[in-house]
């Protein structure tokens, strides 16, 4: 296989903006309820929409972000309310803004990264934090969401990938990538990337591919690989830089 490599910018598409976090607050103090939208509104991320019924506001949650909850409800109260959102989206962000003391709900309130508790206290104190949790915990669900996409994307691709941290070892690597080196991913997990070259090909990618990327290039080339029994193979490979100095790998098709 001829050792043909290349390489190209980067892309840099611009990104888009967030889409705006839909909040579902749940009370039954409409003069309450009505503070908490007014202030939520008056941020351009928010679109909120309010409840006075918690047992209608659970038929909501499926197009929600997030759901503020007072605790003290008649009938469904804050708690069971969320029982009932755990049951219909088991990470869905929530949190219980409530005039309660935590300790009072200390047996009852559950124990999840997705569920957070915040005091009705003093409302120009209150209500900037409860905006901060909000934008934090949607934030969060939305990178994982987002991570679990990539990586479904990742395993479901022909193409063998593996990522490499800035300390030079591997931190995933999908089936195909690992199976054409005769190892299983999580063998391949902490393993420095230069193990899955043979020594001379280490030092063409070092002087090469990995100087390149760190110009902010995308590098493009033959390689070739080493597997667990010590056979080399030649293979198409991509090289990509992240952000936070992590190395992609991307073995395209292989020559053997």
């Amino acid at each position: 296989m001829t050792m043909v490599e290349y390489h190209d910018a980067a892309a840099s598409a611009r990104p888009t903006p967030e889409e705006p976090i839909e909040v579902l607050c749940v009370d039954d103090d409409p003069d309450y309820l009505g503070l908490i939208e007014a202030h939520l509104s008056g941020h351009d991320d928010f679109s909120v929409r309010t409840e006075t019924a918690s047992s209608v506001a659970a038929d909501a949650v499926d197009q929600v972000d997030c759901v503020v909850s007072d605790y003290d409800m008649p009938g469904m109260d804050g708690l069971d309310l969320h029982a009932e959102v755990r049951e219909r989206s088991p990470t869905l962000p929530f949190v219980l803004f409530t005039g309660s003391a935590r300790k009072k709900l200390a047996e009852e309130f559950p124990d999840d990264i997705w569920t957070e508790f915040l005091r009705k206290d003093d409302p120009e104190t209150a209500m900037p934090i409860l905006a901060s949790r909000i934008r934090r915990l949607v934030g969060h669900h939305r990178t994982l969401r987002a991570a679990n996409r990539t990586l479904t994307a990742i395993e479901a691709t022909r193409d063998g990938i593996a990522v490499v941290g800035p300390d030079g070892t591997i931190t995933f690597a999908n089936r195909v990538f690992a199976s054409r080196l005769g190892v299983e991913p999580d063998e391949l997990a902490g393993r420095p990337w230069q193990t899955c070259f043979p020594d001379d090909e280490v030092e063409r990618l070092e002087s090469t591919a990995i100087e390149t990327v760190r110009d902010n290039w995308q590098w493009t080339g033959g390689c070739r690989y080493v597997t667990a029994d010590g056979e080399e193979f030649a293979a198409q490979t991509r090289v990509a830089g992240l952000d936070d100095g992590s190395l992609v790998f991307c073995l395209t098709d292989t020559d053997e």
